[in-house]
């Protein structure tokens, strides 16, 4: 069968296109059936280096969570609903079997977990550790616990909603990013349950997951889940909750305490970030990796003389 359109090819940019693209390109741009213009031109963009946090979402993950515990007691089904509708929004991928529920524990899910998947230019190239650096992970986990402030879910929603949609513009992040939360409907329950139960089942090689941060990590707790890890050979990176000075407002009022409670979620999604940043980029100084490509901007002195 002979081709439609002729072989021929044009030069653009020192590359070479087959002159029957240009002119296929050139009769649907014509009729109107694709645009001459960058699509989503005027739509802001999100952005990793400079991000744009949505005020109103942090009060929003805020408010559902704590009704969804007070209304329904023993069960996690609200929550789930919400949880896999925000990484789906986010435009995560499932951590497993299409899904974002990990498996279940005394008939209640163990998680929720989505993934950005890594974007190392240099996909076979290895760090230090001889792995391919779009093949590492790093575990970003939050508690999700009757009884508490929400704030850590919060963070950890809008950080995921954060690099889920940035990651569908930029060429970042260079290592993939897992984020989980880990419900608990009593206070009694193990608190490290859900982490424990993620070690014993992963989703991802433990071998290539090169750290967790953990948001909004109580200090007493930290040598427990650092023992868990160590058996990995996992290192633990702790986000900590902004002191309570940070969070109070000069009113005792319900509204007042909606928005410190907003705020301090802000906060911990903002550190979530910085310290996520650099362990995702190659050239982070959390972990240094060889053949990085991609460096976060470093802001030039004040006394800095443009040449």
């Amino acid at each position: 069968m002979k081709p439609l359109l002729p072989a021929t090819t044009c030069t653009r940019g020192g590359w070479r296109m087959p002159a029957g693209i240009v002119l296929a390109g050139a009769v649907l741009i014509a009729s109107g059936c694709l645009s001459s213009s960058a699509p989503d031109r005027d739509i802001p963009r999100p952005t990793l280096l400079n991000p744009r946090w949505e005020e109103g979402a942090f009060t929003e993950h805020l408010s559902f969570f704590q009704e969804a515990f007070q209304e329904n007691e023993e069960t996690l089904a609200p929550v789930s609903q919400y949880v896999g509708a925000a990484l789906r929004e986010a435009r995560l991928q499932p951590a497993m079997e299409g899904r974002y529920r990990l498996r279940s524990r005394f008939g209640r899910p163990s998680g929720y977990a989505g993934y950005v998947g890594g974007k190392h230019p240099l996909a076979v190239r290895g760090d230090t550790s001889g792995v391919p650096v779009a093949s590492q992970a790093v575990l970003v986990c939050a508690d999700l616990a009757e009884g508490e402030t929400p704030a850590e879910a919060a963070a950890l929603l809008e950080v995921a909603r954060l690099y889920g949609r940035a990651s569908q513009y930029t060429i970042m992040p260079e290592r993939s990013v897992i984020f989980a939360l880990w419900p608990r409907l009593a206070a009694q329950e193990d608190p490290a349950a859900g982490l424990r139960t993620y070690l014993e089942q992963p989703t991802w090689q433990l071998d290539r997951v090169r750290a967790v941060l953990y948001v909004g990590l109580a200090p007493r707790r930290r040598a427990e889940v650092q023992a868990l890890l160590d058996e990995y050979g996992i290192p633990l990176y702790r986000v900590a909750v902004p002191p309570e000075e940070e969070r109070a407002t000069g009113s005792g009022t319900a509204e007042s305490a909606e928005m410190a409670a907003s705020r301090a979620a802000r906060t911990l999604a903002e550190r979530t970030h910085r310290r996520l940043l650099a362990a995702t980029l190659t050239g982070g100084k959390m972990m240094p990796a060889l053949g990085d490509s991609i460096r976060v901007p470093r802001p030039c002195r004040p006394d800095a003389q443009k040449p």
